[in-house]
């Protein structure tokens, strides 16, 4: 069975302040949608444009809410390393499952070395939680391989466990799950679930998932009922969903349609929010597209 985990989005007012009082809800909306866990705090979470104490704010809102048998992941990387070792620190005094951190996202490490050495001060700030690398190179820009990055973090960092994979190379994908024994992967393309079930993934973590889990779990279903025109049918919204994000904004308009499907959870922080009126048009149509294939799939 296919374990899901939602890339949450941050609450925010309309004036863009936390509105830590919907997290309750975006919880209970995951858990009984059939979501294994909550990731927070990541590019779907809006972290660059939060501060230490928001992101703080944010995991504790969620330590708080989560229903018993939601797990839960947070993002820990920040452009300081001091900032970055205190978020790792709070998250495992949170008791969270997993802790992940993107490597520098303004200018590359120079070296490999200089890479993993920076991903595994992070992980030995939280020295008893499994620590994941996420590996995002859309952007962060960074150019080396994750299978590299994975076997040597490995080998620096004794709570590597596990990596999010948000890339759409999946020759690349396998060496990295093979890269580490006993390695968690998580797919993080949703656009490409069904390429990714057919090169053995079980696991994964995503934006659209906040809204469209069950239509996940069908696609999932029907590919293990060996019916892969089926699931390539049953996951067409996200494939128009992915299409339009990319030519409308990505996170923004993500969070505008998520908003539409499940508990809402404000606009996005500038410049993501800054939607134009044929994007927000465009939420609109998908929003209906996507409740049409909800109900499909539970029909």
């Amino acid at each position: 069975m296919l374990e899901i985990w939602a890339a949450t989005p941050t609450p925010f007012t309309s004036d863009g302040k936390l509105a830590l009082d919907v997290v309750a809800a975006q919880a209970a909306h995951l858990h009984a949608a059939g979501v294994t866990g909550a990731f927070v705090g990541g590019t779907t979470g809006e972290f660059p444009a939060m501060d230490v104490a928001e992101r703080v704010s944010l995991l504790e809102a969620w330590r708080d809410a989560r229903p018993e048998g939601l797990r839960l992941g947070v993002h820990v990387g920040h452009s300081d390393m001091a900032q970055a070792q205190q978020l790792a620190a709070h998250a495992q005094s949170c008791g969270v499952d997993l802790v992940a951190a993107v490597g520098p996202y303004y200018g590359d490490a120079a070296t490999l070395d200089a890479l993993v050495g920076h991903l595994a001060d992070i992980a030995a700030a939280a020295p008893s939680t499994p620590f994941g690398f996420y590996h995002i190179p859309s952007m962060t820009g960074s150019a080396f391989r994750p299978s590299e990055v994975v076997a040597a973090l490995a080998a620096a960092a004794p709570t590597m466990s596990a990596v999010k994979f948000t890339d759409g190379n999946l020759l690349e994908f396998d060496r990295t799950r093979a890269a580490a024994p006993g390695l968690t992967a998580f797919f993080g393309r949703d656009e490409l679930l069904p390429a990714g079930l057919a090169c053995g993934v079980d696991r994964v973590i995503g934006t659209l998932y906040n809204g469209m889990a069950p239509l996940a779990h069908a696609v999932a279903a029907a590919f293990e009922r060996g019916d892969a025109a089926q699931a390539y049918r049953l996951h067409a919204p996200f494939r128009q969903v992915a299409t339009a994000a990319d030519a409308n904004g990505g996170v923004g308009f993500l969070k505008a349609l998520m908003n539409e499907l499940g508990p809402d959870a404000g606009p996005a922080r500038s410049p993501w929010g800054r939607l134009s009126a044929s994007a927000r048009a465009k939420v609109s149509e998908l929003a209906g597209v996507v409740r049409a294939a909800l109900e499909g799939a539970d029909g």
